[in-house]
């Protein structure tokens, strides 16, 4: 990644960074940029805290339709 440390993580990799989904190269350098900037630790803090809530209530309400395993999609990125 050829970005520059004064810049903060873009909102498209930020979903990627907290889903998983960045290349290792791209994690790595995220990874350390975090370490030094609280602007973005906060952002990831709360993009963790929402995708943590959508797993919770996609898990309500697969409980309260009957369904015992998610669907496919979101088992490969659980």
């Amino acid at each position: 990644m050829s970005a520059s440390f004064n810049r903060h993580i873009p909102e498209d990799m930020l979903d990627e960074f907290v889903m998983e989904m960045l290349s290792d190269q791209d994690c790595a350098f995220w990874e350390e940029h975090l370490l030094t900037c609280p602007s973005c630790q906060d952002r990831v803090a709360q993009a963790d805290e929402y995708v943590r809530l959508m797993k919770s209530a996609a898990a309500t309400f697969r409980t309260h339709r009957g369904l015992s395993k998610p669907p496919l999609s979101a088992a490969t990125h659980a």
